[in-house]
């Protein structure tokens, strides 16, 4: 791996980006392992990956050495290729028509082989850059493929993501319709009783943006998931252009993309692309007050646990800019949500709010929570995840942290949050190791670069 830009002379070999380079590839990998459903070796493989982000974060407070990329590159770079070799012989799906997908293969191939340009030392100008963007191609038309090899997932996700921006585009609230329970008989596993009637699910259960953001995908192409594939390439593209002189946020980029379960988020229809493409904004436009803004409302108005990835943000925005963004981001927030909320108050508490306490654990889920259960001591761990996000934030902030350890932050407490008495599934495994990339992206370009979001 080579440096994109001006090389410097760096004090270490390696340091916190290369720690949560290698978090991000233990938690990618427990991913592969169990599909984030429990699974004994997968949950020691994932607690390494959020012990790994930890440090990374609890390192940088403490005044890391400006350190040499190589390292994070190295790792970034081999989980990508070891992701894209997953490809050409495992499932990308759960419920996809494997017959559909030799192209897919195909395109791991090729996309292989782009990814060794990283390897060359030597290279035109025009093929370092272009060799990024075709990797974005190859990632959108294997994605493209994924949703015709699986048109209709079996989930709820998905059913929500289409019939809710459906109700809006027939004028209806889509926090004031019903939806249908695919789940029969196996409905109390996954749905608390008071969002059940008639055999209907009730409610819809994520803040607006959700299906605000699946719209264009459902009005334009008939699936939410085209709009989920655009904010994943959307993510990774802001990452990069957040810190263009160095290769690595690029790698941590395609990182994201090409490890193993990407494409079953994809094909699942989750929302965490909307909760990344909202993340990488920021990190973006840190030093853009207004674009910020924008960013942390959306990142706010996204899902319910997005306090722990904004309040790190906040705390790395120039301080001459803190209260104009944070203006920003109250009012679009406000703007997102409080149509709906007016619209059907009680619709909007019972989906946003209410679903969220009512809902059973998971016992087949990928947590501590998941094996306390197994010997008999679940309770203990009912609020551990959360309550122990909220201390490591206390913990690690402070005012004029760099952007690196913003995201660094945003990795270690989130980490924290998966191993509490709710669920702790694939999206939310996805993401975490999503951020701890970011963080890898990031954290080694702090002695290279010394401003963001500058193309």
């Amino acid at each position: 791996m080579e440096s994109c830009g001006e090389s410097q002379q760096l004090k270490s070999g390696g340091g916190p980006a290369a720690v949560n380079a290698l978090a991000a590839l233990a938690m990618a990998q427990a991913l592969q392992i169990s599909s984030g459903m429990y699974d004994e070796r997968a949950l020691a493989l994932g607690g390494l990956g959020v012990a790994a982000a930890l440090l990374a974060a609890v390192w940088r407070k403490r005044g890391a050495a400006p350190e040499n990329p190589l390292a994070a590159q190295a790792i970034l770079g081999a989980g990508a290729a070891a992701g894209l070799c997953t490809h050409l012989f495992a499932n990308p799906t759960f419920y996809g028509d494997q017959t559909m997908l030799l192209g897919f293969r195909w395109l791991a191939m090729v996309a292989l082989v782009l990814l060794s340009a990283y390897l060359c030392v030597h290279l035109r100008a025009s093929l370092i850059r272009a060799r990024f963007l075709l990797l974005l191609a190859c990632f959108v038309v294997m994605g493209i493929a994924v949703i015709r090899a699986s048109p209709q997932p079996w989930i709820d996700v998905w059913v929500l993501q289409q019939k809710a921006p459906d109700a809006l585009l027939r004028g209806a609230n889509p926090y004031s319709v019903t939806y249908p329970n695919i789940y029969g008989s196996m409905t109390q596993q996954f749905y608390p009783p008071q969002v059940i009637a008639g055999n209907r699910l009730t409610t819809y259960m994520y803040p607006p943006l959700a299906f605000l953001a699946a719209l264009p995908g459902v009005a334009l192409l008939g699936d939410a998931r085209y709009a989920m594939l655009a904010l994943m390439v959307l993510a990774v593209w802001l990452l990069a252009r957040a810190f263009p002189t160095s290769c690595t946020a690029e790698l941590a980029g395609l990182f994201v993309l090409f490890q193993p379960r990407t494409f079953f988020v994809l094909e699942q229809a989750w929302i965490e692309p909307v909760v990344l493409a909202s993340f990488a904004l920021v990190v973006f436009a840190l030093r853009r007050p207004l674009v910020a803004g924008v960013g942390l409302g959306l990142l706010l108005g996204s899902k319910q646990f997005s306090p722990y990835l904004a309040v790190p943000l906040v705390f790395a925005l120039p301080a001459r800019d803190r209260l104009r963004s944070l203006a920003v981001a109250a009012a679009l927030a406000a703007a997102i949500m409080l149509p709906f909320a007016l619209w059907d108050w009680r619709g909007f508490i019972r989906g946003v709010v209410q679903t969220q306490l009512w809902t059973p654990p998971r016992p087949d889920s990928l947590s501590l929570a998941s094996l306390a259960a197994r010997v008999g001591g679940a309770g203990i761990l009912k609020w551990a995840g959360p309550v122990a996000g909220v201390v490591a934030l206390v913990a690690l902030l402070r005012p004029g942290i760099r952007v690196a350890q913003a995201c660094s932050i945003a990795a270690a407490t989130f980490a924290l949050v998966l191993f509490s008495y709710k669920q702790s599934n694939a999206n939310y495994w996805w993401l975490c190791a999503a951020l701890s990339c970011m963080a890898a992206g990031a954290e080694a370009d702090t002695g290279i670069t010394a401003t963001v979001g500058e193309a």
